[in-house]
Parts: structure tokens; C-alpha cells; sequence
């Protein structure tokens, strides 16, 4: 197996395993199918936001698209089409949307940090160690305090996390002097901020707590 490869395996497995253990949103009934549209989600808008960055390449190299085991998965794609598929299932099942982000995001950054050793891997990102380090610092922050909303935390986070990075990189996506990261990095900061008013408590509606309780 590609080092690669091994490495976001392993981030993925310690992700699905924290939040098999502290899910109190998602029905078990239903928890197979959410899993596995949530890593479908992700892993087509990773790759789909590196194909949109590097299309200069990939427009010349069309197989190399589903390459994938070579490396060019971008987090921001992974964690839009990631929230996009939490929505519509929440919409769908009739449950808060943050009832089920907060059970996901204070591992994500942990699982970060882990995946940026891939990239050192496969030779990319040269401060990818810079990255690695904040992560984990954010993963510890937001274990610390877990009273807060964890989402908020995770989104200011993160952002402020991609706002100091970017300013070392040179390998990111641009679009007339734009970085498109730091243009998504100051939209979560402000999504962040205001979801840093709803409460922890009052995010997982009692009805969806009966399901889980009826279906184990």
C-alpha cells in the first residue's frame, strides 16, 4: 500500500472511531449510510478542489484525474462537499445540523494533523510540519474546552489556522492575486464567530436522543 494512502487511512479510521463512540445525533439505523456518504462527500471535493486548482495539469493529463493514490486531495474541498452532505442528510432526517458537526469536528483537527504527514510523503507542501503542529494545538484547544461549541471552535480555528499558513505557500490556489484559501479561511472565521452563540447544550433535540436510545 502507498504510504500515502496509509496515513489518511489511518486519520479516517481514528475519525470514524471517535465519532462512532461519541455520536449522539445520527440514528444508528441510519449511521452506516451517513458514514459512508460523508467519506464519498469528502473524498470527491478534496479532489475535486486540487483538479479545479491544478486544471492547467489535469487538463493536459486526464487520466491522472482518478489518480488518487498519487497524492492531491485539498482539505477545503473535503470540507465543503463534507458539510454540504451533513446538511442535506440533517434536512432530510429532520435533525440539527450542529447536533452532528459537534460530534465530528474536535477530531478533525487531530485527523489534520496526522494527514499532513502524508503530504510530506509524497513531497508536497513544504511547511506541512507548520500545519501539523497547529492542529494538533487546535485539536488540545478545543479538547480543553468542550463546554463551548465545538463547531464554532473548530471553523475560527482552522481558518486562523490556513490564514498564517497561506502566508508561506506558494503552491495555492490563485485567481487575481487572490488566494481562493484565504478567501474560504475568512468566511469560516466569520461562520465560526457566529455560531460561537449557540450553546452545546441546546444543540441535540431530544427527540433524536429517544432514537438513538430506541435503536441500540
Amino acid at each position: 500500500m502507498h504510504l500515502y494512502g496509509l496515513i489518511i487511512g489511518i486519520a479516517i479510521i481514528i475519525s470514524l472511531n471517535y465519532f462512532e463512540k461519541n455520536n449522539t445525533s445520527v440514528p444508528k439505523p441510519k449511521l452506516n449510510i451517513f458514514i459512508f456518504g460523508l467519506l464519498i462527500s469528502m473524498l470527491i471535493g478534496a479532489r475535486a478542489y486540487h483538479i479545479i486548482d491544478s486544471w492547467s495539469y489535469y487538463s493536459q493529463n486526464l487520466g491522472q484525474i482518478i489518480n488518487i493514490p498519487n497524492g492531491g486531495l485539498g482539505i477545503y474541498g473535503a470540507l465543503i462537499f463534507g458539510f454540504l452532505f451533513i446538511y442535506i442528510f440533517s434536512k432530510l432526517n429532520k435533525i440539527s445540523i450542529l447536533s452532528i458537526t459537534n460530534n465530528i469536528t474536535p477530531i478533525l483537527p487531530l485527523a489534520q494533523s496526522i494527514g499532513r504527514f502524508g503530504n510530506y510523503v509524497n513531497g508536497e507542501i513544504s511547511i506541512w510540519w507548520l500545519e501539523s503542529i497547529l492542529c494538533f494545538i487546535l485539536f488540545i484547544f478545543i479538547k480543553k474546552y468542550k463546554n463551548y461549541n465545538p463547531t464554532a471552535l473548530y471553523l475560527i480555528g482552522y481558518g486562523l489556522i490556513r490564514l498564517i499558513t497561506e502566508y508561506f505557500r506558494t503552491d495555492t490556489w490563485v485567481i487575481s492575486n487572490f488566494k481562493i484559501a484565504n478567501v474560504i479561511s475568512l468566511i469560516l472565521v466569520i461562520i465560526g464567530t457566529y455560531l460561537l452563540k449557540y450553546p452545546v447544550r441546546k444543540l441535540a433535540p431530544s427527540s433524536t436522543q429517544a432514537d438513538l436510545r430506541s435503536s441500540g
